[in-house]
């Protein structure tokens, strides 16, 4: 990302004029662990020691965010189950009108329509 570019591009300009460690966008994308950020371990503050680096603090805060998007999902899911609703009662009418018409026009493809349509309602009704 563009962000971390500038982040690494400022990190760098500040790091040659205390004589500290540069990094590269490659030593950043390898890092998977706090503690393998060799630049936290240069810094005045001990990081890892903080809070938010513990592992059960981590664990909480991605438990956290989980909720969140389960609530969020949970809103969209209630959105959604009115539109199903919506659906299958506007295509049980349709159906049933095509089935009618077809009664005058059709009476042998009207019945099985309709046979085969039961199966269907089934379904629905659960």
């Amino acid at each position: 990302s563009e962000a971390i570019r500038n982040a690494i591009t400022q990190y760098n300009t500040q790091a040659r004029l205390i004589n500290r460690p540069m990094v590269t966008w490659k030593d950043i994308t390898e890092y998977s662990f706090l503690g393998k950020f060799d630049l936290l371990h240069n810094a005045r503050l001990n990081i890892q020691e903080c809070d938010w680096a513990k592992p059960a603090y981590q664990e909480a805060t991605l438990k956290y965010f989980k909720l969140c998007c389960a609530k969020e999902e949970i809103t969209r899911l209630n959105v959604e189950i009115h539109r199903l609703c919506t659906s299958i009662h506007d295509e049980v009418i349709s159906v049933a009108n095509v089935i009618n018409k077809l009664q005058q026009s059709n009476r042998m493809l009207a019945q099985e329509l309709h046979q085969q349509y039961r199966s269907h309602l089934a379904i629905n009704a659960v």
